[in-house]
């Protein structure tokens, strides 16, 4: 069976007030995309490493996170698009057709657990599709655009959704497929494949899993990587 992973980092990261793009600012001295890469590439079960930059970053990335740090799994950089959904679909038209397993991650989440890498693809291997997502903890409002709140939602069935999000190829391909020709946007992977038909199974996240898109977020991940653990939630 033929894993890839299929990483995006092709996002400019506007929020971060940074003068280089996000993929590439450093934690302790290591951008965070090679903080990303790391759990892929120590992941046994991954064969290959695919990622979506941007066109003109591409020799920057190749030398100052590819070779820099060795990783021999990186098979191919490919451009990114003008929105995330159009950089995945790129890479995932640039996979080997003989993929078996898909594993989408975002590059802004470098502290992913490789145990949640492999329970993705084991629950991916059985149904098909998995998503990573943690409970809500709060009370969660619905409001018009008047700001009035209209109903209270049942927090104990909403979830926040993370990567990786991982699918048996030949049915990733298919929906993303669909939906470019049918334009449907959405903003994850997992709705793509909801959207024409397929149930995706929900596996359990972490909160130290942080998708870093803000400076404060680098302190959160700074201080992660200090302590060295994150929570684990349990159904």
């Amino acid at each position: 069976m033929k894993i890839v992973a299929l990483i995006a980092a092709a996002g400019k990261g506007k929020r971060m007030n940074a003068r280089i793009s996000k993929p590439f600012i450093p934690i302790f001295g290591k951008p965070i995309l090679a903080y990303t890469i790391e759990k892929f590439e120590r992941c046994k079960l991954i064969d290959k490493i695919y990622l979506t930059v941007n066109s003109e970053e591409k020799e920057l990335c190749s030398r100052n996170i590819i070779t820099e740090y060795n990783f021999f799994k990186v098979q191919e950089l490919v451009d990114g698009g003008e929105t995330r959904q159009d950089s995945i679909y790129n890479g995932l038209k640039a996979l080997d057709k003989d993929t078996d397993i898909v594993v989408i991650h975002d590059g802004a989440r470098p502290l992913i657990k490789e145990t949640i890498i492999q329970d993705s693809i084991e629950t991916a291997q059985k149904y098909g599709a998995a998503i990573t997502a943690i409970p809500i903890r709060d009370t969660v409002k619905k409001c018009g655009k008047d700001f009035f709140i209209n109903k209270t939602l049942n927090r104990e069935e909403i979830w926040r959704a993370q990567t990786p999000q991982t699918f048996k190829y030949d049915l990733i391909l298919p929906a993303y497929n669909q939906a470019y020709k049918y334009k449907y946007l959405a903003t994850d992977d997992a709705a793509i494949v909801e959207r024409y038909g397929n149930k995706v199974k929900l596996i359990i996240g972490s909160e130290e899993n942080i998708k870093i898109t803000t400076p404060f977020d680098i302190i959160v991940a700074e201080n992660f990587l200090k302590k060295g653990y994150g929570f684990k939630f349990k159904l």
